[in-house]
């Protein structure tokens, strides 16, 4: 017969042995220091964090915002980011063309088939003035997240098209999405491009009014991969998996999940009522790369100067597939 201290002492041990792998597991985890602009175009990244798929792949997950992804891709080059979620930018193709250790790996948030998550928004007073239709926006003050070489420069210059316009027709204010409500609430702009949540939010108070929009299947934002997922392939596989595996999940109804709602809210700290009645944008489970977009862009930045060289690199320079 065992006694009982005998008894607890065997309890005890086999508690140790049973919690001991965890904490192998806990030690051996890769830190992984990623960056974000905060909107829902980048919810895999979220999801995947918060539902622990990216500890499952082996990762500390370590989340910190930045105001725009150009801002980023100097650090991601130089190791002080390994994995940022951002829009395409001057700077991206810049840092490629100088040689820097940055590629694009994945799209995130694809323009949906219905509803306008990123729209051209004018100010609610000149709207009801009748300034309705992007060719009424020349020389007006236009903000964007980024300024000049930012994604949302090349959208404005998509939605400006149409009208025989380009940028250099337009004034633009470099405003960051925190700051753009101030920036109407003052008229500081006429018109605005910005992206969920902030299109329904503005539209909510009566702020701006949405006047274009893009066109739907195209995505210039995703996941910009730095030297320590590009020399570790197994590690990139690993990250990538798991945000398909997010990806994969909002893709439908998942969309909409309370954990989903919920990590969303936490890393956009938008409310979440905002968020649930915002237009969605469109996730594809296996985070195909838009190249389309991708080349596009790269052709309007080079028509408007905005690059550092005058022949678009090739897609195997900008982009790897994991």
């Amino acid at each position: 017969m065992i006694s009982r201290p005998r008894f607890l002492a065997a309890l005890t041990a086999g508690a140790a042995v049973s919690t001991f792998p965890t904490a192998i597991r806990a030690q051996s985890r890769k830190p992984l220091a990623i960056g974000y602009v905060p909107s829902t175009l980048f919810a895999p990244i979220y999801v995947a964090a918060a539902k622990g798929y990216l500890r499952e792949a082996g990762f500390e997950p370590n989340l910190s915002p930045i105001v725009a992804g150009s801002d980023a891709m100097a650090l991601t080059a130089q190791g002080q980011i390994d994995l940022v979620g951002a829009a395409l930018s001057a700077a991206f193709f810049n840092a490629v063309q100088r040689g820097l250790e940055v590629k694009y790996v994945a799209s995130t948030g694809y323009q949906p088939r219905t509803g306008y998550p990123s729209a051209l928004m004018v100010r609610e007073d000149l709207y009801a003035g009748g300034l309705r239709a992007p060719a009424a926006l020349r020389g007006k003050n236009i903000g964007w997240n980024g300024g000049a070489g930012a994604a949302s420069a090349y959208y404005v210059a998509r939605v400006l098209r149409p009208a025989g316009l380009r940028l250099g027709d337009v004034q633009s204010v470099n405003i960051a999405a925190p700051d753009q409500e101030v920036a109407l609430e003052r008229k500081a702009i006429d018109a605005l491009f910005t992206s969920a949540p902030f299109t329904e939010l503005f539209a909510q108070k009566k702020l701006a009014r949405i006047i274009g929009t893009l066109p739907a299947g195209m995505a210039g934002s995703g996941i910009f991969f730095g030297p320590s997922l590009l020399h570790d392939a197994g590690a990139a596989r690993a990250a990538m998996s798991a945000l398909r595996k997010a990806s994969g999940e909002i893709a439908g109804a998942g969309y909409f999940a309370p954990e989903s709602l919920a990590a969303y809210v936490t890393y956009t700290k938008q409310p979440l009522e905002v968020i649930k009645t915002s237009p969605r944008y469109d996730f594809k489970p296996d985070m195909r790369i838009d190249v389309a977009t991708l080349a596009d862009m790269q052709r309007e930045f080079l028509a408007d100067g905005t690059l550092t060289y005058g022949r678009p690199l090739e897609d195997a320079r900008l982009t790897a597939r994991f």
